[in-house]
């Protein structure tokens, strides 16, 4: 991981969540993915390919409280954990919303 674009990522508390969306890069097609903690600047998304580490990415990301919420960001990391891709994505913009509305 490269620290200077990303050493910030743990400024910011991260909260447990269960949203369900798509992700696209400009490398590949959309896939699906889920996103299980979120902070106002980054998410843990998992994935069943890998995301390439520092490619762009927009996801949209949906629950039943929000709604559709679309986010554009960058990919940190990506690990293989037992055959599903974790990855961590670092947003472009601090949420403008409270994260009450989707934790």
């Amino acid at each position: 991981m490269n620290e200077g674009l990303y050493g910030y990522r743990r400024a910011y508390q991260r909260f447990s969540c269960f949203l369900k969306g798509k992700c696209e890069s400009g490398a590949g097609k959309p896939q699906d993915v889920s996103c299980n903690d979120i902070s106002y600047k980054g998410a843990g998304v998992i994935a069943a390919e890998p995301l390439t580490i520092n490619s762009n990415v927009r996801m949209q990301l949906f629950n039943a409280k929000s709604g559709l919420i679309e986010v554009g960001g960058r990919v940190c990391w990506c690990n293989n954990v037992r055959g599903l891709w974790r990855c961590g994505i670092s947003f472009d913009k601090i949420l403008p919303f409270n994260l009450d509305k989707i934790i």
